[in-house]
This record gives C-alpha cells, sequence and structure tokens, in this order.
C-alpha cells in the first residue's frame, strides 16, 4: 500500500460498528435463545403485505430495475397528501439504499472542498462518518440535557456551514426537538446551508410539540430535507430502503449521486405495499406505548437512569457498574444491547423497546448483572 496514492479524507474515517448479531452471539456463548435489542428493529417483523410483495417480485430477480422506484415515489406522494394534507408528486421524493444512502447523496453533494456540517453529539455516528469521507469539517455541538442544542447550533453557523443535521427523534436519546425550536433555528439558517430533518423514528413520536420539517418542503424551502423510511415501524431494516422528501430542484441535484439501480424492485415493491399496511405499524406504535412505561418502572426500581424517549429505544446513563462488564454479563445471559461508545457516551447502554416477553428477559437479566 506505501507506493499507492492513498485518499487523505477516507483516512479519517472511522468504522461504523453496528449491534451483534443474533448469529455471533449464539455462536460464541453456545446459546440457543438470544433477544437481540441493539439495532432499534421492529420487534413484531416485517409488514407482512411487504413480505408478500417482495416474495412476487422475486419472480422477476433476474431483470434489472424497472419501473418500481417510480412507482414508490408516486405511492409515497400519495400517501403523503391523503394523510398530511401535502400537494406532492413523485418529484418531491427519492429513494436511496437505505438512509444511510441518502445521507451519502447528502455529503457528496455538499460537504466537498471543506465545508462544515453542523450537528449534536451525541447522535447518529453516520452524519460525521460521510462528512469526513467526502472531504468536509464535521462541527459537533454538545448536547442540552440529552436534547438537540439547537441555540448551540445556531451559534455554530459560519460563512463555510454547508449543512445542518437535525436528527428528530434524536439517536440514541430519543429526545425530540419543538416546532418552535426548530422555527427559531430555521430563522439563523443562511441561504447557503441545507437542513437535514433526520427523521427516522418519527412514526413513534406522541408529543403534541414535535416539529414538522414537511411543512418547510411545503412552502418550497430548497434547503430543507426530510428524511423518512422502512426499517423502524415497517420492519424492514434488512431490505434498505430509505427516502428523501425535497423540493424537485433538490432531488434533481442530489439525483446526479444517486448509484445506479441502488435498490433492486423486490425491495422497492414491498416498500410500495407496506405502505398501505396501517395497522402494522399502528401495531408497533401501540407496543410502544405499552412498553415504554412497563420499562420506565423496572429502571425506577433498578433506581437506573433513563432518558425519555420517543423513539422505540431507551437510553441508560450514568451506570453504577462499567458498561463492558454489563454488555458482557448481559450477552452471557443471551441478551444483546448496544453500548454507547461509539456514539460518543462510553457510560451509556441504549436498548431497544422490545416485546413484553423479551423486555421481561432483559430487565430479569439486568437484575442478576447489577446483583452479581
Amino acid at each position: 500500500m506505501k507506493d499507492l496514492h492513498l485518499n487523505p479524507d477516507l483516512l479519517t474515517v472511522p468504522a461504523y460498528v453496528g449491534g451483534r448479531p443474533i448469529e455471533e452471539v449464539q455462536a460464541e456463548y453456545g446459546l440457543s435463545d438470544v433477544v437481540k435489542l441493539a439495532s432499534n428493529e421492529n420487534p413484531l417483523g416485517p409488514s407482512p403485505l411487504g413480505v408478500a410483495a417482495f416474495q412476487e417480485a422475486l419472480k422477476s430477480a433476474h431483470r434489472y430495475p424497472g419501473i418500481a422506484d417510480k412507482q414508490l415515489r408516486q405511492k409515497l406522494a400519495a400517501h403523503y397528501n391523503a394523510r398530511f394534507g401535502t400537494s406532492f408528486t413523485e418529484r418531491n421524493f427519492l429513494t436511496g439504499n437505505g438512509l444511510s444512502d441518502i445521507l451519502r447523496m447528502i455529503a457528496l453533494g455538499f460537504l466537498h472542498a471543506g465545508g462544515e456540517s453542523i450537528y449534536c453529539n451525541p447522535t447518529f455516528p453516520l452524519y460525521g462518518i460521510f462528512t469526513r469521507m467526502f472531504g468536509g469539517t464535521p462541527v459537533p455541538v454538545p448536547h442540552a440535557d440529552y436534547r438537540y442544542n439547537l441555540r448551540g447550533m445556531g451559534d455554530a453557523i459560519t460563512d463555510r456551514t454547508r449543512v445542518i443535521f437535525v436528527c428528530n427523534p434524536n439517536n440514541p436519546t430519543g429526545t425530540t426537538v419543538s416546532r418552535d425550536e426548530v422555527a427559531a433555528l430555521m430563522a439563523r439558517v443562511p441561504a447557503s446551508a441545507v437542513v437535514v430533518f433526520d427523521e427516522s423514528y418519527y412514526d413513534f413520536v406522541d408529543d403534541p410539540q414535535y416539529s414538522n420539517a414537511l411543512e418547510y418542503v411545503q412552502e418550497g424551502r430548497d434547503q430543507v430535507v426530510c428524511l423518512r423510511g422502512f426499517s423502524k415501524a415497517y420492519g424492514m431494516a434488512n431490505l434498505r430502503i430509505g427516502y428523501m422528501i425535497a423540493t424537485p430542484d433538490m432531488v434533481d441535484y442530489l439525483a446526479h449521486a444517486q448509484i445506479s439501480f441502488n435498490t433492486g424492485d423486490a425491495t422497492l415493491r414491498a416498500a410500495t405495499a407496506a405502505l398501505d399496511d396501517r395497522p402494522h405499524v399502528e401495531a408497533a406504535r401501540q407496543l410502544m406505548a405499552r412498553e415504554r412505561p412497563f420499562l420506565y418502572d423496572a429502571f425506577a426500581e433498578l433506581e437506573l437512569k433513563f432518558v425519555p424517549t420517543q423513539a422505540n429505544f431507551i437510553l441508560l446513563v450514568d451506570l453504577p457498574l462499567p458498561v463492558q462488564a454489563i454488555n458482557e454479563g448481559l450477552l452471557r445471559r443471551g441478551v444483546i444491547v448496544r453500548p454507547m461508545g461509539g456514539f460518543g457516551m462510553p457510560d451509556a447502554i441504549r436498548v431497544t423497546i422490545g416485546t413484553h416477553a423479551e423486555n421481561v428477559k432483559f430487565v430479569e437479566m439486568l437484575k442478576q448483572v447489577l446483583d452479581q
């Protein structure tokens, strides 16, 4: 490698480490029954309508993708217009191989030549990773009581600011920012900066003050991008399908960064069908509404500090034992959670809200680990 011309930007990019797979833990610890509560997946599984459409589409797997992408974007426009009173068309949507692919397009499109991105730590690591990957400069702002510090982010804006990332609800804290807070930030953002609202977990929010980034897109604000997907409430994380909502001009521009055939027809047709599966999404929402209080009570009984959430996970902070010891103890007992060192929180653990049976096992195993 010493004689090759390496990209210096890539040398600064840390690896993204996801939650451990069930099969890996089973093999390492000799277990058969393992509960994974590490990656914010839907414990109810994928949308049945999506699965049926995926299986049907596999009959044409020998063909390159055709019009399924256009059909999904048309369906998304109809879906939002019916549910939210927007007037979107297919040209307001751009699809990607998961939201990570959309984030890649945004970084490629705006963060070249040292352009700055602003976000609030702790948050989704890919904001900083993609900023560095494409030659940009990350500007992380400390959180405010585990919430996105929009005032501090506004103070960090310079003439080199190109992208502002707002994760709402935030991963890994589960907290949200309000409409008024977002409006105050938007009043300070120059026309030269893009504001990306990552709303991957919006399906689980029940806070009436939750910000609605769609309104800015509907108003024709080219600088506003809203990200949503099918990994969480629709239960299709493995199929890798996410989308961006923006003005047609923004979509047309970022389409230049879209990889050809970036998503297969089977996945696109599964997503299209899943949009009609409101009962599945509602079941996931109701499960979160039931299980959040159960886990809150359990954590309070164990005298553990946690951050109240608007997502499908809960962040445990200031733990009484080292995170490594808790994580290892849970793994040996067949429970996978997510240590937050990779998010810049070495003393925290994030746990996905599972089914009631999964949550009961987690609490029981956690008690054992804390008492050992």
